[in-house]
């Protein structure tokens, strides 16, 4: 039934199992078991379900659930139905609440910046914590994804944007590198970090001269070895 989507819903049904020996957490492996099988109207009715028991909980502890599956949720991507929607924005109402009762406290505003895609949330985690871990990554990744974009159209010869915007970034992602802890973390992300800055000095230096080639052409030439994106375009 579910061929095309296996790991997602293998996912559901681990996390349901663990999940459902943890007290307090009882209606939301409900939820994963019944959406793991397709039950879509029982499994939004335990969802229902455990928001109105979170909500009749403590402050403090509808934080720690906060806490515990915001986290859950960021270290599982590929579980994409693992928060439904009212789950989600139930979670996020808890943690707005949190950052503006705890403002020193860096653990709503890191995963506001996760559940709401908000930059400045994690920018607002770091200035509480400089050293928080996943802040750090995150934004090193949204400036390395911006550079990705300023480059995707290489493989045409063609730069977006301005070079000085892309070194730029470049100097902020090595900032924000240098601030993690020595580990595999921080070589993956040097290593990212290690390829744009490569790829942005190439084309500067190929730009220098009115050249034949086409900037891959050019690269091979150089033994330079990139991994250009295929562009195709439709005729309206």
């Amino acid at each position: 039934m579910y061929y095309w989507n296996k790991d997602n819903f293998q996912g559901l049904k681990d996390i349901g199992e663990k999940y459902s020996n943890i007290s307090g957490y009882e209606s939301f492996a409900k939820y994963c078991l019944l959406k793991e099988k397709g039950i879509k109207k029982q499994a939004l009715k335990a969802i229902e379900e455990f928001i109105l028991l979170t909500k009749n909980k403590s402050i403090d502890e509808q934080r720690e659930i906060a806490r515990e599956l915001v986290s859950l949720s960021y270290y599982n991507t590929d579980i994409h139905q693992l928060l439904a929607h009212p789950l989600h924005q139930f979670l996020i109402k808890v943690l707005k609440d949190w950052a503006e009762t705890k403002v020193t406290d860096v653990v709503p505003y890191r995963w506001l910046g996760y559940m709401c895609r908000d930059l400045i949330s994690y920018e607002k985690a770091l200035e509480i914590n400089p050293t928080d871990e996943i802040s750090i990554v995150e934004l090193a990744k949204a400036e390395l994804n911006y550079i990705d974009f300023q480059t995707h159209h290489l493989c045409e010869t063609r730069f977006i944007g301005e070079i000085d915007d892309a070194r730029n970034c470049l100097e902020r992602v090595s900032k924000l590198i240098d601030k993690l802890k020595p580990g595999q973390l921080k070589d993956n992300m040097f290593e990212g970090y290690n390829y744009y800055k490569k790829l942005i000095d190439s084309w500067k230096e190929y730009k220098k001269k009115q050249r034949e080639l086409s900037f891959p052409e050019w690269c091979e030439s150089k033994e330079k070895t990139f991994k250009f994106w295929g562009i195709v375009y439709y005729n309206k």
